[in-house]
């Protein structure tokens, strides 16, 4: 099945009306990340601190012991790799924490970033094709969102969703990127 069509057929089966006219904002920065998950990219979650929430939720999504994947899929909390990260203000900062993620991941690895506007995600845009969830920045290759949607947590929780069943039929070969 094609990404496009497994995508509505989520949509309309969770009915997210939201998210069918998103859907096609959604496709190719899905599928990129996706591609990256897949030819064996780490993900290093980055959110704001509104958001830690969802960090969690996604690590406990993601690798479900029930959802049996093949095997666990290399999504980590960055924070917890390197708590500095939340005071880093300049680039000479940056510039220490990311040799030291090269040299751990072999720079083999990618951001997801959710949140709005803060110096780590400054520090997220220096990885090219990352992942982002940037609320109240419309910016090239982000899934943009609004930080004053009442509605916004609910949302979030759909795109999890939505993207761990993704991931899961990319895994399985039932869609393709």
């Amino acid at each position: 099945m094609d990404l496009n069509e497994f995508t509505l057929k989520y949509i309309r089966e969770k009915n997210l009306k939201w998210m069918e006219e998103k859907r096609l904002e959604w496709i190719p920065l899905i599928s990129e990340f996706l591609s990256q998950v897949i030819e064996g990219k780490c993900v290093l979650i980055i959110t704001d601190y509104k958001r830690k929430w969802l960090r969690d939720y996604i690590l406990q999504k993601i690798n479900n012991f029930q959802d049996f994947k093949p095997s666990f899929i290399p999504f980590f909390d960055l924070i917890s790799f390197v708590p500095q990260i939340e005071y880093a203000k300049t680039n000479e900062h940056f510039d220490l924490i990311e040799d030291m993620l090269n040299i751990t991941f072999n720079e083999n690895y990618i951001f997801w970033y959710i949140g709005v506007e803060t110096p780590m995600l400054k520090f997220a845009r220096r990885k090219e094709n990352s992942f982002f969830w940037i609320m109240d920045m419309d910016l090239h290759k982000n899934f943009f969102l609004k930080s004053i949607d009442e509605n916004l947590d609910l949302k979030l929780l759909h795109l999890t969703d939505l993207l761990n069943e993704t991931l899961k039929a990319v895994i399985f070969g039932e869609v393709e990127l």
